[in-house]
């Protein structure tokens, strides 16, 4: 939900005239969900305008790990998710696909880390605390995360598990 938040705000400002129409398409492009074919370039058109605040440069390095994610890059990711946690230390969605990125990359120990405090600083965050179970499965506490998953599931009610996001399907 969050991230559905940042998102529109993003896109917010991108249609409140910013610079020209080409910046306002990158910033449409950069926030597309999925990330459209040219979302990484748009990201990094964003990134480099000098009419960028450093929140939405935050953003933007969010979105591009997003695209990256999802072309398989991990390596990419991972720098564009801390790039954006180092500009917006609590940036929850770029926890997340740091998260996800550190765990289909084999990390998971920096994994559960980027979960635990995604927990910490939301702790009625269903997803990060079912993203958390899966890496504590995947580190081999089967027992461990699958009551983390559970504790995800149950302990937020009105949460479906397709509503968790495709992240299951991401974490090979």
């Amino acid at each position: 939900m969050l991230k559905f938040g940042l998102r529109t705000a993003l896109i917010g400002i991108a249609l409140c005239g910013v610079g020209s129409l080409a910046a306002a398409d990158d910033r449409l492009i950069c926030a597309s969900v999925p990330p459209k074919p040219d979302a990484i370039g748009a990201c990094s058109r964003v990134m480099a305008s000098s009419h960028t605040s450093d929140h939405d440069r935050a953003l933007a390095y969010s979105f591009r790990g997003d695209a990256e994610r999802a072309k398989g890059d991990m390596t990419s990711a991972i720098a564009d998710y801390t790039q954006a946690l180092t500009l917006l230390p609590n940036l929850i969605p770029a926890l997340h696909g740091r998260g996800i990125a550190y765990l289909n990359g084999g990390d998971n120990a920096r994994a559960i880390a980027d979960f635990d405090l995604a927990v910490q600083l939301v702790p009625q965050d269903a997803k990060a605390l079912y993203e958390r179970g899966l890496a504590k499965t995947k580190s081999g506490d089967a027992s461990g995360g699958a009551l983390l998953c559970e504790q995800a599931l149950v302990g937020h009610p009105g949460v479906e598990p397709d509503l968790l996001g495709d992240e299951r399907s991401k974490v090979g």
